[in-house]
């Protein structure tokens, strides 16, 4: 919170609270934060903890969760070259876009 604009983060707050989409800009700023806070902190890479909505409810002995694991690392798939080029970001569609419960995962 202490490293995103206000307006912004009261957009997102309320965002989360009506269930609104998230504007792209205030998408782009907040996984900015997110991956200069993280940086700050010595982090090369992150986990998604979840518990798939049709099971897994994570107590012991019972259905089990997942794990996501990704890293602040993209390489150029455009460049020509063979060994792609990388560079350190966290893109904003890692953090607003895509499943919400790891449906595509295995059973």
């Amino acid at each position: 919170r202490a490293k995103l604009p206000w307006q912004v983060y009261l957009r997102f707050k309320d965002a989360i609270v009506s269930g609104a989409a998230t504007a792209e800009e205030d998408q782009r700023i907040i996984a900015q934060a997110i991956f200069t806070w993280a940086r700050e902190l010595g982090a090369v890479s992150f986990a998604h903890w979840f518990f798939p909505m049709r099971g897994g409810g994570g107590a012991v002995g019972g259905v089990l969760g997942a794990l996501k694991m990704d890293t602040f690392v993209d390489l150029d798939w455009s460049s020509d070259e063979a060994t792609k080029p990388f560079s350190s970001t966290l893109p904003f569609e890692r953090l607003f876009v895509g499943e919400t419960d790891g449906s595509s995962f295995p059973n």
